[in-house]
């Protein structure tokens, strides 16, 4: 079953203007540290244009993950793995859905085979922008990469190239998509289902007459009362449907708000823990200048000893001179 929509998603642009398809493609493929800036100029050059449409989705793209950030460059970099790892998960989920654990089992080998490959490569092309993947975000990509194996939307929003965090999969029911991919060619949007009117019993199957009246009842007195009876159900109905309705955007907004809330947390606790890393490295490279000062001192000090030492010789030395010259 597709995931729900979410309001704030890529999808709300129906259709997704030039600048936002183009824009999904570079700052995802951008390194994290410099998403807020790519995204920034995005935005700039679609208002430009006169997009404003696409500015404001450009706008809400989030932030990914170090590990969302090194999957999508596997699908940018790394294309037949990819495929490799999508036609595997393909071959587990049938297996799976026929119970087939002969196949499930022939296909171990095979399938740690791909999940270590990929983490490899996910790590080798985060090391050629110059940068590490550490221990923690290669956990996450295993993650992802398995989740991916076991659910079908996950392996979508994997070869979207457009995460922005890392999935995981708990061995049964749905991988949780939430806020996890910008969006999905196979996402639906979440309708409201038209039921049919409440009521009491059909009168379309009531007895009728020759003439095609109703023959239940005595006079129309009765006919009156019962069509007066179901008015004020369909009336009835209708409120709660609106007042239902009502209840439903009133949900769909305030979700809405609080999902950009979370974004924009999200993007500040980001851009805390660059300004963090910006510190530790100034501080790191401030304790080494001190080191280098403090053995500087230390030369010194020993420098100005030798040379005490040195004159308190030659001193000495030129004493003993004038005194063997006066005698």
């Amino acid at each position: 079953m597709p995931p729900p929509h979410r309001p704030g998603d890529a999808d709300d642009q129906a259709p997704p203007t030039a600048h936002l398809e183009a824009a999904l493609r570079t700052v995802y493929a951008a390194v994290p540290v410099d998403f807020m800036a790519v995204r920034k100029a995005l935005v700039a050059e679609a208002k430009a244009d006169g997009d404003t449409q696409g500015a404001a989705a450009i706008g809400k793209l989030r932030k990914p993950s170090t590990a969302a950030w090194a999957v999508n460059l596997l699908t940018r970099g790394e294309p037949g793995l990819v495929e490799e790892l999508v036609d595997l998960g393909v071959r587990m989920r049938t297996a799976q859905s026929r119970l087939d654990t002969a196949t499930l089992t022939s296909l171990r080998p095979e399938r740690d085979r791909v999940v270590a490959g990929v983490v490899a490569a996910a790590a080798r092309l985060v090391a050629d922008t110059g940068r590490t993947l550490s221990a923690a975000a290669q956990d996450d990509v295993r993650g992802t990469v398995i989740a991916a194996l076991a659910d079908e939307q996950a392996s979508s929003a994997v070869t979207s190239g457009q995460l922005t965090r890392a999935l995981s999969y708990s061995g049964f029911g749905e991988v949780d998509l939430s806020e996890a991919v910008v969006r999905t060619s196979s996402g639906s949007i979440l309708s409201v289902v038209r039921g049919g009117t409440r009521g009491g019993p059909d009168r379309a199957h009531a007895p009728q007459g020759p003439d095609g009246a109703d023959s239940g009842g005595d006079d129309g007195a009765d006919d009156g009362g019962e069509d007066q009876d179901e008015a004020t159900h369909e009336q009835d109905a209708a409120a709660l449907l609106a007042a239902a309705e009502a209840e439903l955007e009133a949900a769909v907004t305030a979700l809405s708000s609080a999902q950009e809330s979370v974004a924009a947390a999200r993007e500040h606790a980001e851009e805390t823990r660059e300004r963090v890393g910006v510190v530790e490295r100034q501080l790191a490279k401030a304790r080494e200048a001190d080191e280098r000062a403090l053995e500087a001192v230390t030369d010194a000090v020993r420098a100005r000893k030798e040379a005490e030492a040195a004159r308190r010789t030659a001193e000495e030395a030129l004493t003993r001179l004038r005194a063997e010259a006066q005698d």
